[in-house]
């Protein structure tokens, strides 16, 4: 064998046995929950054109898919992910469904990113889409569906950062920032770099006071945040952000959920493709965040059908590797097999395999 042949290309792996088992049982209990509230399985395809997934990505985003030329010399793509592809398929086939719709996916992607260590360029995403409906409370079923999906694989440690778009979007509107700048400025943010942030307002001459400033980069924690946070804000777009939190706090609460949100208003990550509530899901023993979602109603759009829409998705991966750490036992383990003996009679072996297996039994003929 050949020494290429021998070695396993950067960035794929091989999942074998009780790490296999669990998977499989992650994907079945999060999908039982998907379909408890309603939302519909979509089986999406492996690869699609690449002019797709850059419309719905962006072209520099895109640029990290695994391309290749089909027969008919089209440039083709290994899906990056899978939201694009859902949106595709409702402005097509489901166009003319009833609204709203709910969709779940579960799949593999594939993506090149600069080499660090343990990344993977395959992975396994889990997720779903809120498709025709504005209102909050199609963001915070997403948000409630997610929480009951983490809890019915044994999870309670973990935690649900929760923020808006137009928090930010109002204070620089209040700044009268350019494109240029809020992109600057959100990466201060983002990035809870306040020295910078301070040296770029500074210049820019749009120092705002020290607390408020504070504010955007630091204000994170339960609902008195929200409270803080009205002493401070006055444009209409980001006291209407806070309106918005307030009122999936107030629900989350009334139904014992509240624990596992933190507010958290510097969080300003996506801003070109979310555009209302976003949150990002956090598990103590994980270095990046176990999933995320939000608000993201200008997709649609490049698919010539504006429509709001709000999502999710959990990354699999990260799943089984903190669930392999936490389980002894019961979903990944597997049962003892009863072992035949291939040397008697096959007739016998057989049968006794067949008896043994009607009756729900693991075999193994040795």
């Amino acid at each position: 064998m050949s020494s290429s042949l021998s070695r396993i290309p950067p960035g794929v792996q091989y999942i074998f046995d009780r790490e296999a088992r669990l998977r499989r049982w992650v994907e079945r209990e999060v999908m039982d929950v998907f379909s408890g509230w309603s939302y519909s399985e979509i089986i999406l395809p492996i690869f699609d054109y690449a002019d797709l997934f850059a419309l719905g990505m962006g072209k520099a985003q895109a640029e990290k898919t695994y391309r290749f030329t089909g027969q008919d010399g089209k440039l083709l793509a290994l899906r990056p992910e899978l939201t694009s592809l859902v949106a595709r398929t409702v402005a097509t086939r489901l166009r003319e469904s009833p609204r709203p719709l709910r969709l779940s996916y579960s799949g593999e992607v594939f993506r090149w990113d600069e080499p660090r260590g343990g990344r993977q360029y395959e992975f396994h995403q889990i997720g779903l889409e809120h498709i025709g409906s504005d209102r909050l409370e199609a963001d915070t079923e997403v948000l409630v569906v997610a929480i009951e999906a983490l809890r019915r694989l044994g999870l309670d440690d973990f935690r649900i950062t929760v923020g808006h778009v137009d928090f930010f979007h109002g204070i620089a509107e209040q700044l009268d920032l350019n494109s240029d700048e809020r992109l600057a400025m959100s990466e201060f943010i983002d990035r809870r770099q306040v020295d910078r942030l301070e040296e770029f307002l500074k210049e820019s001459e749009r120092a705002p006071s020290h607390e408020a400033l504070h504010s955007v980069v630091a204000l994170s924690g339960g609902v008195e945040v929200i409270s803080k946070a009205r002493a401070l804000a006055t444009a209409t777009r980001s006291i209407s952000a806070l309106d918005d939190l307030e009122k999936v706090y107030d629900i989350a609460k009334a139904i014992g959920i509240e624990r596992y949100l933190v507010i958290d208003l510097g969080d300003v990550g996506g801003l070109d493709y979310y555009t209302g509530l976003t949150f990002k899901i956090y598990v103590p023993g994980l270095g990046a965040a176990l999933g995320r979602g939000g608000r993201y109603d200008k997709l649609l759009e490049q698919f010539n059908l504006p429509e709001p829409a709000v999502g999710f998705s959990l990354c699999l991966d990260w799943l089984a590797q903190l669930l392999t750490s936490r389980i002894n036992g019961g979903a990944g383990a597997g049962t003892a097999a009863t072992r035949l003996n291939a040397n008697q009679d096959l007739i016998y072996v057989f049968k006794e395999a067949t008896r043994l297996r009607d009756a729900g039994a693991k075999v193994e003929i040795v």
